[in-house]
This record gives C-alpha cells, sequence and structure tokens, in this order.
C-alpha cells in the first residue's frame, strides 16, 4: 500500500471519529441545559469548548452581524460578567461551521477528500454513503435545522457516522487500508475520552447524578456503566469506567489494545516505536494502581493524552513518507488554520 494512501486513510478515520464524538458531546450538553440556568448552560457548553480543545472567535459587533455570521462561526455575547457564549449558537458552529476547523461539517468534509483519493480502494457504497452525508451536511438549510431542532439533526449525525462505520466493518476487506482506518479511529477516540475526563472529572463530586449523566452521555456509556457498577455518581468510579473497562469500546484501555492489535499486524516483523509506545501506554494503564492515580488524575490525564499523540506522530513517521505534522490534523487543530 502507497504510504499516501495509507496516510489518507489513517485521517479519514481520524476525521469521521472526530465528527461522531462531537456530535455526541454536543447533544449530550444541549440536553443537559434544557433545565439549567442561563448561567450554568453557559458553563457547561464552556466545558465542551475546552474538550474539544477549541478556541472560540471574538465576539459578534451587533446581533445581525451575529446571524449573518452564524454558519461561519459560532458567534459570542458579551455580557456584564465579561465574554459569554450564545449557547444555542455555540452548538451550531460547532456542528454547522464549514471553517471552523473541527466542527462536524468540517471534519465530515476532510473525511470525504481523504476517502475520494482513494476510491478505487475503498466499496462503493462506502463512497456513496460518506458522499451523500456530506452533501446534506453542505445544504444551505442545514444551519437552520440544527438551530430548530438540534436533538434531532444531532441524531442523524450520530446515525449517519455509525452507518459509515457499519459499512466499513461489514464491506471492507480487513487488509491494511482497513487497519489504518481503524488505527486513526481509535487513537482519536482515545484522546476525545481522555478529554472528556480531564474537564468533566472536577464536577463529579459524587453527589450529582446529572454530571455523571452528562459525562457518560458524552460518549454513549451511561447504560453500560449502569450494568457495570450500579450508577455510582463518584468521580472515581466514572473515570475509572471510562479509562480501564476493557470491554467498553469507548474506554482508553479498549482503544490502546485494539490500536496496539492492528499497528502489530501492520509492521509484523520487530517491535516498531509506534507498537513499542502503545505497549507502554496500555501496559500502564491496565496495570496501574488505579487508586494512586486517582490521587494525582489531572497530571496522568495529560501524561495519557500527551502519549496517545506521541504514538501518532511515531506512526506517521514510521508508516507514511513526508507526513505532514500531526497538530495540522483534527485533534490538534486550530479555528482559523487550515488542513
Amino acid at each position: 500500500m502507497l504510504a499516501r494512501h495509507a496516510e489518507d486513510m489513517f485521517w479519514a478515520g481520524r476525521y469521521l471519529e472526530r465528527a461522531e464524538d462531537t456530535a455526541r458531546m454536543v447533544r449530550a450538553t444541549l440536553l443537559s441545559t434544557v433545565a439549567e440556568s442561563p448561567a450554568h448552560a453557559i458553563d457547561r457548553m464552556q466545558n465542551l469548548i475546552r474538550t474539544l480543545r477549541l478556541e472560540m472567535p471574538a465576539p459578534a459587533e451587533d446581533v445581525q452581524t451575529m446571524a449573518e455570521n452564524l454558519t461561519q462561526s459560532p458567534p459570542m455575547l458579551r455580557s456584564e460578567a465579561g465574554l459569554s457564549i450564545d449557547v444555542q449558537a455555540a452548538a451550531t458552529g460547532l456542528v454547522a461551521s464549514p471553517t471552523l476547523a473541527g466542527s462536524v461539517v468540517f471534519s465530515i468534509g476532510c473525511a470525504r477528500e481523504n476517502f475520494r483519493s482513494l476510491r478505487d480502494q475503498i466499496p462503493s457504497e462506502l463512497w456513496e454513503q460518506i458522499n451523500q452525508f456530506h452533501l446534506r451536511l453542505r445544504q444551505d438549510d442545514f444551519p437552520a435545522a440544527m438551530e430548530q431542532d438540534p436533538f434531532q439533526t444531532l441524531d442523524f449525525i450520530r446515525v449517519s457516522c455509525q452507518s459509515l462505520t457499519g459499512v466499513i466493518n461489514s464491506s471492507m476487506s480487513q487488509g491494511e487500508e482497513y487497519r489504518f482506518l481503524v488505527l486513526g479511529q481509535m487513537l482519536e477516540r482515545a484522546l476525545m475520552t481522555c478529554r472528556l475526563i480531564s474537564v468533566r472529572y472536577p464536577e463529579l463530586d459524587g453527589s450529582s447524578y446529572d454530571e455523571m449523566a452528562l459525562t457518560l452521555r458524552s460518549v454513549s456509556a451511561l447504560e453500560a456503566y449502569q450494568r457495570a457498577s450500579q450508577s455510582s455518581p463518584l468521580g472515581a468510579d466514572v473515570a475509572r469506567f471510562l479509562l480501564v473497562n476493557g470491554s467498553f469500546p469507548r474506554s482508553v484501555l479498549y482503544c490502546l489494545r485494539l490500536s496496539e492489535t492492528h499497528v502489530e499486524s501492520l509492521a509484523p516483523q520487530g517491535k516498531p516505536p509506534p507498537l513499542r509506545r502503545l505497549g507502554q501506554l496500555r501496559s500502564e494503564l491496565e496495570y496501574a494502581d488505579f487508586n494512586a492515580m486517582v490521587s494525582d488524575l489531572p497530571s496522568h490525564l495529560t501524561a495519557l493524552e500527551s502519549g496517545v499523540r506521541e504514538v501518532a506522530d511515531l506512526v506517521s513517521a514510521y508508516f507514511f513518507r513526508k507526513a505532514e505534522a500531526f497538530d495540522l490534523h483534527s485533534q490538534a487543530i486550530k479555528p482559523g488554520v487550515s488542513a
């Protein structure tokens, strides 16, 4: 497989995962603000923006300008307390902005471009699915649909992303192309879960079911968590489940195990740098004393996220010739920077 094709497949997987995770988190955040005061709703949206590692643009000058720029960037409102976010408009921007790097529309557009360069190597059903999805997101009425009925729109995005994953798993030969695609998905998913825990953990004081439910719904883990731990609202229990549960597909440990399996298959001889680093990360997490880890969870999460980013760098350096810098891609990209 050509290195440039492998890289396109790898980043297609990253962008698909980024889009789905963003839609899930936006939906969970909006659902949690339904009965909240404006101040609490703003706090929740700011937490989401921190989770996604995005920087919001400067405030618009007036309401008319904000309305005109809705599809370009999430508008901001200035209050007496300082700079605050218009929650619904920010959610719409995170989903429907074609220029905000990291938005759902932006990420699906990038995934489609990567798949377009691989049309002779992917199933026709996959191309048709991603192309139809992209065209729907780019229709003129899509931002309005997100504004008027955000939950139905976000459900459409989630189901469309799951359909793409279903097509990939059911119609794609599980050779090198498939392995690079899934490797990209798993590394992105591990990063997003680490970021979610790092931002949400301070809010999980053990006294609020709603805070626990918001965190878990962001990764569609609430029902799985309830079955596994009987709905404990303790932050340590939530973090343990999302970090080291070996059977939940969105836990960090699960993602690292599957990533390690695919890298090992892609480099069957010897132990290349990305495989060694993955093995270190996986074993450190799998065999860690979790009670000791919880005592300083923020620093452990920072180290874990840095380790996953390092793995992605090593994958690029080892498998892709003239690979682009990791920071130009979805999980580190900043608004206004072209991918």
